[in-house]
């Protein structure tokens, strides 16, 4: 077995504290039992997945460092499992020729990360298992599996939280998945046996063509393991998406997302740590304490004037299915005075769909209750109090706590969760090649389409899937029919971010 020794992982990471990392068993039980006497396992067990996607290895690995420097006292009740996957060397390369180029760093700034980015190169397409824990004796850190090995992988994720489960059995865990996160997208949510999608999605690995868990093959995974999580915490851009939330709330009891990007500096594991420890019987307090340190140490890179689109947010999961049947209901109401309303009707549902507020610059995300809210303003015969009561209270059981930016505070930028809207069935995204924006439209058929800002398009190959294959199929749709909507809607939703 190939072995990282310790001193090679400080020289990066600098390790320091009352904990430090331990060897593990590669060992991996398919059907872990929870011991009989509850009373002699930790209150929690964190389990942390993680991938540096490309250029997030040495913020991910600060974040494995934080896993360290938790208060002494916190490890004895809560144990920190890690599977990390580092980069390839190409896409290590590639990060360290763009630190050389970076134009904001200091001249020390850029020699440290440089002289770091090049101490990883030897662990490029590699894959550390261990267990953070109490220090002992160990020195070494084995490598787990094959070089490269595809950590999108249904098996690899589930064969994880069994080894963990079995290794440091726990009262209860706490999922982490860390990588890039790219929403929900149709195009990411191909039928089995299709290629991968090139697109953004939740951790993509580069080392395998941008292979990617969806918002079908995540779920799929952790509810084939042999326990299931309290929280998943997904430390990935843009995931507090409605069609992710439905998707996941049947293999967890806690969802942790954000709605904007992600610094890469990603969450406060030390403070989650101790929360845990702190709050072994109120997880929803210990999540509070996440959400708030987190966003609150990305408001420290605040430069006065600067934009900064951060935000985090705790779901309970329990209230998921009594807000889509309160969705389902709004749907109906929308579609029905769309299509019986007259022209005034529609019209005004077209003005709130132009105006909609989007989340990302690139990808077809709006804030869903703003969006809902405006509808109701807007035709409070068709609605009335449809937000206010009940769904609004169903929506308001979901959530435990948020926390935006003190920037987006202060500028009415809060989202309290994002929904993919479209025209006529086809969603859009918005790119830009040599300083040009162009349009990329995937069509509920199938078809793509390129459009200029002059009104030029092109219309390109078969992307892959259809509305019905894809959107049609999640949770989230088949409790609340939005996909009824996004096929009749003939008004193209506000481009401008």
């Amino acid at each position: 077995m190939k072995k990282m020794k310790l001193w090679m992982m400080a020289a990066i990471l600098t390790f320091s504290g009352y904990a430090v990392l331990t060897s593990c068993t590669d060992s991996i039980a398919d059907n872990p039992t929870t011991p009989d006497q509850p009373e002699q396992v930790a209150d929690y067990t964190v389990i942390y997945y993680g991938h540096g996607g490309g250029n997030l290895d040495l913020s991910l690995l600060n974040n494995l460092k934080q896993f360290t420097q938790a208060d002494a006292k916190s490890y004895d009740n809560v144990n920190i499992c890690v599977q990390y996957k580092y980069s390839t060397l190409k896409s290590m390369m590639e990060t360290y020729e763009n630190y050389k180029k970076d134009t904001y760093l200091t001249e020390e700034n850029k020699r440290q990360l440089l002289q770091a980015q090049e101490g990883i190169y030897p662990h490029a397409g590699k894959t550390l298992r261990y267990v953070v824990a109490p220090a002992d004796d160990s020195e070494d850190i084995p490598y787990y599996g094959l070089d490269n090995a595809d950590a999108t992988q249904i098996d690899s994720l589930v064969n994880f939280i069994n080894w963990a489960a079995t290794t440091c059995p726990a009262k209860k865990y706490v999922l982490i998945v860390s990588d890039h996160g790219g929403g929900y997208l149709p195009s990411n949510e191909l039928p089995v046996g299709e290629p991968p999608a090139s697109t953004r999605g939740v951790m993509f690995d580069d080392g395998h063509n941008s292979n990617h868990f969806t918002a079908k093959t995540l779920p799929q995974a952790i509810g084939q393991a042999a326990i299931r999580p309290q929280v998943v915490y997904m430390d990935a851009c843009l995931m507090n998406s409605v069609e992710y939330q439905f998707e996941l709330a049947p293999v967890c009891d806690y969802l942790t997302l954000s709605t904007f990007l992600v610094p890469g500096q990603g969450g406060d594991y030390v403070e989650l740590v101790n929360a845990l420890s702190q709050n072994p019987t109120d997880v929803e307090a210990a999540l509070t304490r996440l959400a708030k340190a987190t966003v609150n140490a990305w408001d420290q890179n605040y430069v006065e004037g600067m934009p900064l689109f951060h935000d985090m947010t705790v779901t309970r999961t329990a209230g998921i299915d009594a807000l889509g049947a309160e969705i389902r209901k709004l749907t109906d109401k929308l579609v029905d005075a769309y299509q019986n309303g007259g022209d005034e009707g529609k019209d005004a549902i077209d003005e709130c769909t132009a105006t909609a507020y989007r989340t990302n610059e690139n990808s077809p995300f709006y804030d869903f209750i703003d969006y809902l809210q405006n509808l109701c303003i807007a035709l409070p015969d068709v609605f009335g109090n449809a937000l206010t009561h009940p769904m609004g209270t169903a929506f308001d059981n979901t959530i435990v706590y948020q926390q935006s930016s003190t920037w987006v505070e202060e500028n009415h930028h809060t989202v309290d969760l994002s929904i993919m809207l479209s025209c006529k069935g086809y969603y859009t995204v918005v790119g830009e090649q040599f300083g040009v924006p162009f349009y990329l439209r995937y069509y509920a058929d199938g078809d793509m389409e390129a459009v200029m800002p002059s009104g030029e398009s092109m219309r390109g190959d078969y992307w892959g899937s259809t509305l019905d294959a894809t959107y049609c199929q999640l949770r989230f749709d088949q409790q609340t029919g939005w996909s009824r909507w996004l096929k009749l809607n003939q008004q193209e939703p506000n481009l401008e971010c």
